[in-house]
This record gives C-alpha cells, sequence and structure tokens, in this order.
C-alpha cells in the first residue's frame, strides 16, 4: 500500500482521468475483501477510555460508516486498534448501489483525490442487506467477546422505496438490529441516493424512537446528518429521546470543494463529478465538520440540551483529534483512516494519531 499511496498523487495529475476512476473503483471491493480475510492485525489499542450513553468505549476513534458495509471487518477493526466501530449504512434488503459502465467494467464510483487529501465517491450504498449483516455481527460477538468496544449500525431506508414503505424499511433494520448492537444511527446524510421526505423527518424520527422504545429501551439512538442542523433541529432531537448527532456526511458543493483542492486533483474532480456526482471527504470537508461539531456544541450548551455530538470529516492526525476532543467526545474518521493505512501500515495507523 505505501507503494500505491506514493504514486497516487502523480496518477491522478497525469494518467487519464476515465482510467483512474475506473482502476480505483474496481480495485476498492478485491482491496476491502483482503483485509477481511486477513489474520486480525495484532495492535495494542490506544487507551483513552470514554463513558458514554452507559456504555465503555477504549479509545475515542472509531471507522465511520461506509468502511464497513457489510460486517465482514469487524475482526480487522477490533485488532487494529478502534474504540469502537460503525457497520453499514444497511439497508432492509439488498442493494447494487450507483452502478455505471466505462470501458467495458461495470462499479460503483469512487477515486482519491491525493493531492488533497480528499476522495470522492458515488457508491450509492452498496450492500448486503441487514440479515447477513447481523449474523456477522452475532458471530463476531460469540467468537471474539470483545472488550469495551461497542459495536454501531448505520440504518437507512432503502433508496428504491419510497413513503412509508422506505420508513417501515428503516423500522424492519431496527427491530433486527437492536438486540445485537450497542447503538444506532440513523443516516439522514448520504448525498448518492434518493432520501425520505425531508417535511417527514419529525414523524420518521419519531417511528425509530417508538421502535427503540419497544425492543430496546434506552439504547443510544444517533442521526447523522450532512448539512448544520438547526438549532431547532437538535432541540426537537433532544426532546424526542435521540441521544445524539453524527456530523458530517461527505458534501455536494462541488463548487466550494473544488477551491479547497489542490490544482493537481482539479482535472480528476471535474471528470468524476461531470460523470457520477458523488460525495466529497476527507481535508476538503474538514472545515464544514468543524464548523457543524462547534455550531451543534454551542447550541447544546447554551440550551442545555443532553444530545452528544460524534465528529466527522477531516480527520487525519494527532493534532486533529486533539482539536476534535474540545467540541465531541467521540469521532470517526474514514479518508483520513486509509491515508494513515496506507502511509503507516496496519500497526501504525491509530497509534498515529494518539
Amino acid at each position: 500500500m505505501s507503494l500505491d499511496h506514493r504514486f497516487r498523487p502523480f496518477v491522478a495529475k497525469w494518467f487519464p482521468s476515465r482510467q483512474v476512476v475506473k482502476t480505483y473503483s474496481t480495485m476498492r471491493t478485491p482491496f476491502l475483501k483482503d483485509l477481511a480475510e486477513l489474520p486480525p492485525p495484532e495492535v495494542t489499542a490506544p487507551k483513552r477510555p470514554v463513558e458514554l450513553w452507559g456504555l465503555k468505549f477504549r479509545n475515542d476513534v472509531s471507522n465511520a460508516a461506509g468502511f464497513d458495509k457489510d460486517g465482514k471487518l469487524l475482526d480487522f477493526n477490533y485488532g487494529l486498534g478502534a474504540g469502537y466501530t460503525v457497520v453499514g449504512t444497511v439497508l432492509n434488503r439488498t442493494h447494487t448501489g450507483n452502478l455505471f459502465t466505462v470501458g467495458g467494467k461495470t462499479f460503483n464510483p469512487w477515486s482519491p483525490l491525493p493531492n488533497s487529501h480528499s476522495a470522492i465517491n458515488s457508491l450509492g450504498l452498496p450492500g448486503q442487506g441487514i440479515d447477513p449483516v447481523i449474523e456477522r455481527i452475532k458471530s463476531f460477538q460469540d467468537r471474539t467477546q470483545p472488550v469495551d468496544f461497542p459495536i454501531g449500525l448505520s440504518v437507512m431506508g432503502h433508496p428504491a422505496q419510497q413513503g412509508q414503505a422506505k420508513i417501515d424499511g428503516v423500522v424492519e433494520c431496527l427491530e433486527k438490529a437492536l438486540p445485537h448492537v450497542d447503538f444506532i444511527e440513523i443516516n439522514e446524510s448520504c448525498p448518492n441516493v434518493s432520501h425520505h421526505d425531508p417535511a417527514q423527518f419529525t414523524k420518521r424520527i419519531q417511528s425509530f424512537r417508538e421502535c427503540r422504545d419497544q425492543h430496546a429501551p434506552g439504547k443510544p439512538l444517533l442521526v447523522k446528518f450532512g448539512t448544520i442542523p438547526a438549532q431547532e433541529t437538535l432541540v426537537e432531537l433532544d426532546r424526542s429521546g435521540i441521544q445524539g448527532v453524527v456530523l458530517l456526511n461527505t458534501q455536494n458543493d462541488y463548487d466550494k470543494m473544488r477551491d479547497r483542492l489542490v490544482e493537481g486533483d482539479h482535472r480528476l474532480f471535474d471528470y468524476f463529478t461531470r460523470n457520477f456526482r458523488g460525495g466529497v471527504s476527507g481535508k476538503a470537508m474538514a472545515e464544514d465538520a468543524w464548523e457543524a461539531v462547534s455550531h451543534a456544541r454551542l447550541v447544546i450548551d447554551t440550551n442545555h440540551l443532553k444530545l452528544s455530538v460524534v465528529h466527522v470529516g477531516g480527520l487525519f492526525n494527532r493534532d486533529d483529534m486533539e482539536n476534535s476532543r474540545m467540541v465531541a467526545p467521540l469521532r470517526q474518521w474514514y479518508t483520513g483512516f486509509m491515508d494513515a493505512l496506507a502511509e503507516k501500515g496496519m500497526t501504525g495507523a491509530y497509534p498515529s494519531i494518539f
């Protein structure tokens, strides 16, 4: 991986963008499959214990949703030193995601923007559905007996469903997952798929809370956003019995994102957004994520809310993590994690941020 990490900036700047996207998109699934099949790494987990929502976390950093979509990397993440993990985003049934065919290859589009320590994807939530994911979680728990390693599950309504059927799909996921996971993230944020009707936000959050209260009273229920939530939204979530907010998901304000990229990534970025749309992660969205968590922290403190904040986006190194700890008890990384994994290897990724 270190060789690929070294040459990516050159490839992104000088190779044909069409070929770069096709290559990295088709490499992504085999790469994650290889990680899942490796013997679990043996890394001494950094000691930064956190207690939140009645759960014990051995440290305060996890992978974000999207890395382990189907629960195949639980052993890997536990062995690597993560303090907790988020599986998903999971749907109530299988989904191919956003499939495109370029040069005879069909894939879910993803590409690094390596000169800018960023990435862009239009994966569209491909996955196997809730049932096999829950079986893998149960198997991991029985086999490993993890200690102070909460498992969260990110869930969302199926993009192919609409209206009440979409809400019912989330409820189905909750009913199956709540006995086996430690907390739930409701994904209200993915920019690459169709979402619930925004006007029905309160109604569906109430449905999900009622399902939680019926099947696992008090189990933490979080909501993940892609934009800065209004003060009224945060107050409403707190009153509704929601435990926290996750901020932010990938960003699709392309003019703003392009301005933050190094020039060597512009050509690749323009090709990708023109052909696949997609959401940007990594350093390019760090400012947006920081603005979101800082805003949420201010609203929570000013209004004496019980909500907790989970910080996601643009987290790469020890300084990023220390700054994040000023406003959020937990944080998640993805693009920064993949960057550290490529540069520092499995034994160095997590230790490098503590």
